[in-house]
């Protein structure tokens, strides 16, 4: 069982790439349950907050599956047990009926509990990792879809306190040229090496480096440039700061390169920043603009795989406006055809411009 992430297609295309023989037996926005799926390292996965590992399925709800699971994990244990519940999706009544359910239950065994969930909500990745799995406790991820009921042993947390220092504590940030979280450079990079091992990564955007960055961590040689000189100076210190080593050089990704590298990863390039949808001769322009730039760039480009982000500009938080509209037509010629097969859209709350997440191949 994967409870996913805000962006749950984008977070199902990234364990469908680096895990293809796995299957889906549920899906809903909050999780999915899978068949097949090797074990998961959540360091590596951007995608997925909490794994667990399915103990029960049934078409009704059956809480005492739940008492009897708790009662058997905890029988013999010393000391005041732990436990913890979350509901997907977030149901008050139904957590609380579990909750207290289990506490009574587990005392008429005679095991002293406490359950670690605060004013009857859903655990918190923090506390999942400080209030269940420091304390040796047991969490139960609780899931409904129409297919019925799967209760599950929740066995890993996303290391949220990494990827929040890769991102607000890195060496050198800049907010005018876009801030790619860490956990969406993580996604990008597997969506492009899917469950290859040695691919080397080239980003023609680099920016402060985040793709970079994270390549590096999973283990990938990399290699990136940027048109701008001093994006290339934070890439070199961001990368120095975590004792990370790439080739990272000015360079306008429009014109070929000799370097050598199997795949692109890149948030590219995603015109300028905007607080609100720029009016129609605008936006026509700015399209323009990216569509000339994406022409040259995949025009002299040779490698296997593609994966970019291109604006889409978002009205009440629905994409209205694609950029790709112009661009994938442009670059069609050169044999480049989009290969995921639903559209991948990343953005937050209140966000004008948004990334459209591409998976390109030849």
């Amino acid at each position: 069982m994967l409870i996913l992430g805000r962006n749950p297609a984008i977070s199902i295309a990234e364990i469908r790439a680096k895990f293809p023989n796995s299957k889906i037996c549920a899906r809903e926005k909050e999780f999915a349950i899978f068949e097949n799926l090797e074990k998961i390292d959540l360091k590596k996965i951007g995608g997925v907050i909490k794994v667990g590992e399915v103990f029960s399925h049934s078409l009704k709800f059956t809480p005492q599956k739940v008492y009897e699971f708790f009662a058997h994990e905890f029988t013999g244990k010393k000391g005041k047990s732990v436990f913890g519940i979350s509901i997907f999706p977030e149901n008050f009544a139904t957590l609380r009926t579990l909750l207290v359910g289990s506490k009574k239950f587990l005392k008429n065994e005679g095991i002293a509990s406490r359950f670690a969930n605060k004013n009857f909500c859903n655990l918190s990745s923090a506390q999942s990792e400080f209030e269940i799995l420091k304390k040796n406790g047991v969490e139960i991820l609780a899931v409904h879809s129409k297919a019925g009921w799967w209760f599950a042993k929740f066995k890993s947390v996303q290391p949220f306190a990494s990827y929040k220092f890769r991102d607000y504590e890195k060496t050198f940030r800049d907010a005018r040229v876009g801030m790619l979280p860490p956990k969406l450079a993580q996604i990008l990079v597997n969506l492009a090496v899917r469950d290859s091992k040695s691919l080397k990564i080239y980003d023609p955007f680099c920016g402060t480096g985040t793709v970079l960055t994270e390549a590096g961590l999973l283990g990938f040689e990399n290699l990136g440039s940027d048109i701008d000189s001093r994006m290339v100076e934070f890439s070199q210190k961001n990368l120095a700061a975590l004792n990370l080593q790439s080739d990272v050089f000015l360079h306008d990704a429009r014109e070929k390169i000799q370097k050598k590298f199997d795949v692109v990863v890149s948030e590219g390039h995603l015109g300028p920043p905007r607080k609100t949808i720029p009016e129609p001769q605008v936006r026509a322009k700015i399209f323009e603009e990216l569509k000339n730039l994406y022409e040259n760039f995949f025009g002299w480009l040779d490698c296997r795989r593609v994966v970019i982000c291109f604006p889409v500009y978002l009205e009440n938080g629905v994409p209205k406006f694609f950029a790709s509209s112009e661009i994938l037509p442009a670059i069609s010629k050169f044999g480049w055809q989009v290969r995921n097969t639903e559209k991948l859209i990343y953005s937050r709350e209140n966000q004008t411009v948004g990334r459209e997440i591409v998976v390109l191949e030849r």
